[in-house]
C-alpha cells in the first residue's frame, strides 16, 4: 500500500505539472500550491500506512484525508494568483493543521 501511495503520488504530481506547462489558463503559482497539496496529502496518506493505528482509524481517515485533497484541489485552482489576503491559501493551510492534528490524535487515541 506504501508503494501505491507513492507511485500514485508522482503520477498526479507529474499530470499536474503536465498541465501547468500545457494550459495558459492554469497559473504556475495555482501549479504550485497543487503541487504542494498533493505532496501535503500523499505525505499524509503515507504516514498513516507507517503508524501503528487501529484498521478503523487507518480506513476512516485515509478517506478523510482523501476527501480533504480533493478539496483543498479545488481550492488550489480558484486560489488567487498572490500571498496577500489569499483565503483560499489560509483555509488550505487550516486544512493541513487539521489534518495533522487529527494524525496526532487518532494516533494517541488508538495506543491506548
Amino acid at each position: 500500500m506504501k508503494k501505491l501511495i507513492v507511485i500514485s503520488g508522482i503520477i498526479l504530481l507529474v499530470a499536474n505539472l503536465s498541465f501547468g506547462l500545457i494550459l495558459t489558463k492554469y497559473p504556475m503559482f495555482n501549479v504550485g500550491v497543487n503541487s504542494a497539496v498533493i505532496i501535503a496529502t500523499m505525505v499524509f496518506l503515507y504516514v498513516l500506512q507507517v503508524i501503528r493505528m487501529k484498521d478503523a482509524f487507518v480506513i476512516s481517515q485515509s478517506f478523510l484525508f482523501l476527501f480533504f485533497g480533493i478539496v483543498k484541489f479545488i481550492l488550489g485552482c480558484f486560489a488567487p494568483q498572490r500571498f496577500a489576503d489569499n483565503w483560499c491559501l489560509m483555509v488550505i493551510i487550516l486544512l493541513i493543521v487539521f489534518e495533522g492534528m487529527l494524525l496526532l490524535i487518532t494516533n494517541l487515541m488508538s495506543n491506548k
